[in-house]
């Protein structure tokens, strides 16, 4: 787990809670699959800068974090927020171009010791778990290239609209639109 030692230090002294543990685990996840943090909140700020750190008053409200992201090629943004209730923790990860949403819903108490909030050797509990959630649950996931012919194209294109018109749907539940079978290519 290189580099969260090192992350974990940096914040520790601002650490308070539970949740706030899992947000910066979260977040070095984040980092380590190739992005930035820009800051806080929905919008973008004036003097943004894409930064490994955690940015100041990350976690000054225990009830909501948000946080946004950019690729460190430019390529991609997204907007995190982590929701606090009881001890749940409900992360929702939005991509800003496709508008594709995932989600993570972890009981805290399960990946952290509160007891050892301020000591990074003991504050984990099933790291490696959490590291595979984050990866497998909400993380954006890198399609491999295929190469396809001009009617699975079609397709695709008419189903990324769809999806941006459904862009409200929420991972894993139907879709509010279907298309039909292959389109006729002209």
């Amino acid at each position: 787990m290189a580099g969260l030692e090192l992350l974990y230090s940096c914040v520790a002294g601002s650490i308070t809670c539970p949740q706030d543990v899992v947000v910066c685990f979260v977040h070095w996840e984040i980092v380590k699959s190739g992005y930035k943090c820009l800051g806080l909140g929905d919008e973008p700020r004036s003097g943004d800068k894409k930064s490994e750190l955690l940015p100041t008053g990350w976690n000054d409200s225990k009830e909501l974090y948000t946080l946004r992201y950019k690729s460190n090629d430019d390529k991609s943004n997204f907007l995190v927020k982590a929701i606090t209730v009881d001890s749940t923790l409900i992360f929702n990860l939005m991509d800003s171009a496709t508008e594709q949403v995932s989600d993570l819903t972890m009981n805290v108490s399960d990946y952290v010791d509160a007891d050892h909030l301020q000591t990074f050797e003991s504050v984990f509990k099933n790291a490696e778990d959490l590291s595979q959630k984050v990866k497998s649950q909400l993380l954006p996931s890198v399609p491999a290239p295929r190469k396809e012919d001009k009617s699975s194209q079609t397709q695709i294109t008419c189903r990324r609209q769809a999806m941006m018109t459904c862009s409200c749907r929420r991972k894993g539940t139907p879709p509010l639109l279907t298309l039909p079978g292959p389109l006729p290519v002209s």
